[in-house]
């Protein structure tokens, strides 16, 4: 016997349009249906509740959604008829759309089983079991897990005791279950089934536009080389459930990238690994491997490239495999700050480093965060001068985040400065400062940086030694006029309605939501 299994990616809202309007493929769902295709005969679909219905509409007090009816999605339901549902919640403000879903599935099928996986439901497991239609939650990665969800359901065993999940005991309480041990070797794991849904949901010009407006080229394809970090950044929420790094084999990647170029016509590879760079042996392999191959291929690292993993050997080799921007995390120019968050970043080092990557025309991005707990005006402006002074193209601040399962969300916890709203909506405060305060101060300071690099680019000498490098790329030219366009768009139009939010975990984070497999992935491996 097979059982039936529906996989649903929930619809999307946010405050900003056109943050709804991104829309990843849900590679997670998209690894899991791979995996149990694979290794079983039971029958998998996914569906995108996001995709399925592009239009965006406000639903009132300054929200936007993206995605199906409840109508339709019931409908949907009850003609699929699976006996399980997975359903993805990897981040905190899901989690109204993915209780919704799960009460949707439970109305249109009751006999039918409803997991919730992701990050934020392995973190928060406890909020989501309280939803009466939620019968289990999948901790960790998912595919093997899931496979055994189906196995019981196959043959009616109760869904309890199953290693790497949470579940209700009969008191009420909620109870978390041994981790999983992995069985399948990692290079074992199939691709993500890409063609699990149609591609024009995703490589559509429009949405191309919409998810990856600053990708040199398109379509843009999402690739994960290894999952889970092993550092203990006092932000990141990752390590909660992900603290071990698990690599595929760099020719596994490089294979899986010639893939996409191959089958699907990709013609740029965004990694979306927790850390990529994490492993510079395993990284530098990954370039060379690429280059060696002759893959024509735009390169992105999504969540950034680890600083003090880099040297000019390093960037060479990226450069040679087709990087054209580097991401960098620095999260703070305030040496205190970077000691509290853990995080071995030599400032003077990475400014070397930002020159050297400039020179040989790399577009040089930065993450700065402001606002931890302790920090005064004084620590902010800090990091706000050494994002000025550091060689950057632009700088993206963001505003710290307590996040749930972080090192440092138990500081807010405890002094009372978090507030929680319906839905998952949450507010805070810091020791100096409120979160709008931090905001508008994150805001100002995007503006004035993206303003000086402008006078600064402009001038004939700099246009010599930082300009000029970036047009012998392929299509250096065009993107750079572009991303000019870009420059000068967000320092005329409002930031507001420009610009990330600094204080958007969606759009610092949402990387991960295409990449982590939590309950959530594809065709078998070639």
């Amino acid at each position: 016997m097979a059982a039936r299994a529906l996989l649903i990616k929930p619809p999307k809202r946010g405050s900003r349009p056109e943050s709804v309007a991104v829309n990843f493929e849900p590679l997670g769902l998209m690894y899991l249906a791979a995996f149990v295709r694979k290794f079983s005969r039971h029958h998998v679909e996914i569906l995108d509740a996001q995709a399925e219905s592009p239009s965006i509409d406000s639903i009132g007090g300054g929200a936007y959604r993206m995605g199906m009816s409840d109508d339709a999605l019931h409908a949907h339901v009850r003609r699929a008829a699976p006996a399980v549902v997975g359903i993805s919640a990897l981040f905190e403000m899901q989690e109204r759309e993915v209780v919704r879903v799960a009460r949707l599935v439970r109305d249109a099928s009751p006999t039918t089983r409803v997991v919730v996986g992701g990050l934020d439901a392995g973190v928060r497991y406890e909020a989501y079991l309280a939803c009466s239609a939620v019968d289990l939650v999948v901790r960790g990665e998912g595919e093997e897990t899931f496979l055994e969800i189906l196995a019981h359901v196959d043959h009616g065993a109760p869904l309890s005791g199953i290693a790497g999940t949470c579940e209700r005991a009969s008191d009420g309480t909620c109870r978390m279950n041994p981790p999983r041990v992995p069985r399948v070797a990692f290079d074992d794991y199939p691709y993500p089934d890409r063609e699990a849904l149609p591609r024009a949901l995703y490589d559509a010009p429009r949405t191309q536009r919409a998810s990856f407006p600053l990708a040199r080229e398109r379509p843009a394809f999402l690739v994960q080389g290894s999952r889970g970090c092993r550092l203990r950044c006092a932000f990141c929420d990752i390590v909660a459930v992900h603290d071990q790094l698990n690599a595929h084999s760099p020719e596994y990647v490089v294979d899986e990238i010639q893939h996409c170029v191959e089958r699907y016509g990709a013609r740029e590879v965004v990694f979306v690994d927790d850390n990529f760079m994490l492993d510079q042996r395993w990284a530098r392999r990954v370039f060379e491997l690429i280059a060696e191959r002759g893959i024509e291929v735009s390169l992105d690292v999504m969540a950034g490239v680890s600083v003090w993993t880099l040297s000019r050997g390093m960037i060479d080799a990226m450069i040679r495999a087709g990087v054209y921007r580097v991401c960098l995390p620095v999260e703070s120019g305030n040496p205190a700050t970077l000691r509290f968050i853990k995080k071995p970043v030599d400032l003077a080092k990475t400014v070397e480093m930002i020159d050297y990557c400039n020179r040989r025309g790399l577009y040089t991005f930065a993450n700065l965060i402001v606002g931890f707990p302790d920090e005064t005006r004084e620590d902010i402006q800090r990091t706000i001068d050494w994002g000025a002074a550091a060689g950057l193209d632009a700088v993206h601040y963001f505003i710290a985040t307590p996040l749930p399962g972080a090192r440092m969300y138990p500081i807010y916890e405890t002094r009372g400065w978090i507030e929680h709203g319906e839905g998952g909506a949450v507010t805070w405060r810091t020791e100096h400062f409120t979160r709008d305060e931090l905001e508008a101060i994150a805001q100002a300071a995007s503006r004035a940086q993206m303003r000086r690099r402008l006078r600064f680019l402009v001038r004939p000498t700099n246009v010599v030694r930082y300009v000029l490098p970036k047009l012998r790329f392929r299509r250096g030219l065009r993107y750079a006029i572009r991303l000019g366009a870009e420059v000068v768009a967000s320092v005329l139009v409002p930031l507001g309605r420009r610009l990330p939010a600094a204080t958007s975990r969606d759009d610092r984070i949402g990387g991960r939501e295409v990449a982590v497999p939590r309950v959530a992935g594809g065709t078998p491996r070639p």
